[in-house]
């Protein structure tokens, strides 16, 4: 852990020399959190009853779609950008020259976008909260563990984009079909069920699908860990089988690259 630490420092101190566009966006992000609230409060009465077991309110139900959708971006989008930035700059095969291990390296390239992400999150929180937003505060801590599952369910795609940039210099366009099918059919926006009955069947292989409602239903309807259970059931089911599938891929391409010395011809 201390590489990935020494990773996610080095990082923070390129982007510190930003300060003011560091200070700029996190008061944008507070900004841009209002016309969205008042939006969504005027859709309140349309969308109390779809979002029944949801919670009550409709714009908080829309902030956490909004926010867990922010985090995915990163989980799916940081690894591929920071290899290709990495190959572009060849500070990549010195990287993987050295004795750290592939798990510490991979975790470290993106640790800082998943910090930056997650202070954003909080920032469209507070906002949200000083704006009246109901959450059941004392089911935080449960909240905890199934968002933490739904960013573990998209570590695979952003595993297999980086995969996919190894052996191909280019992510291509995976990332984005993923976070958009993720987006409109995982409930980001809107409830699942309002979904037009010819592509809800899609949804049901979306993993956001089961991780929103289920961090929907803990943290702002207060329901337990145990009434969500399937839907968490399902969701690890889908993250074990994801990681299985983008382990094995990204071994094989490094294994590729590596004997091949790929690296020095990007």
């Amino acid at each position: 852990m201390d590489k990935v630490g020494a990773l996610l420092l080095a990082s923070w101190r390129a982007a510190r020399s930003y300060r003011l566009r560091l200070a700029m966006s996190i008061g944008a992000l507070a900004i841009s959190v209002l016309p969205m609230w008042y939006a969504a409060s005027a859709l309140q009465g349309l969308m109390a009853d779809k979002i029944r077991g949801e919670g009550s309110q409709y714009p908080p139900f829309l902030i956490v779609g909004m926010i867990v959708y922010g985090l995915l971006m990163v989980m799916v989008n940081a690894l591929p950008n920071a290899l290709s930035g990495g190959i572009a700059n060849g500070s990549l095969e010195a990287l993987l020259a050295t004795k750290i291990k592939t798990p510490e390296l991979l975790l470290g390239m993106f640790s800082y976008d998943l910090c930056w992400a997650l202070l954003r999150a909080l920032v469209i929180l507070v906002t949200a909260a000083l704006l009246g937003a109901r959450f059941a505060w004392d089911h935080a801590l449960a909240a905890i563990p199934v968002l933490v599952l739904i960013l573990l369910a998209y570590v695979p795609f952003g595993l297999m984009a980086a995969a996919s940039v190894l052996a191909f210099r280019t992510a291509g366009p995976f990332p984005q079909i993923v976070l958009i099918l993720s987006g409109l059919l995982g409930g980001a926006y809107f409830p699942t069920k309002v979904i037009p009955d010819m592509v809800q069947y899609v949804s049901k292989v979306v993993p956001l699908t089961y991780g929103l409602r289920s961090l929907r239903a803990v943290l702002l309807d207060g329901q337990s860990l145990v009434s969500v259970s399937r839907d968490i059931t399902i969701l690890i089911g889908m993250t074990l089988l994801l990681f299985a599938t983008a382990i094995l891929v990204l071994d094989v391409t490094l294994r590729h690259v590596r004997r091949g010395g790929g690296l020095s011809q990007y």
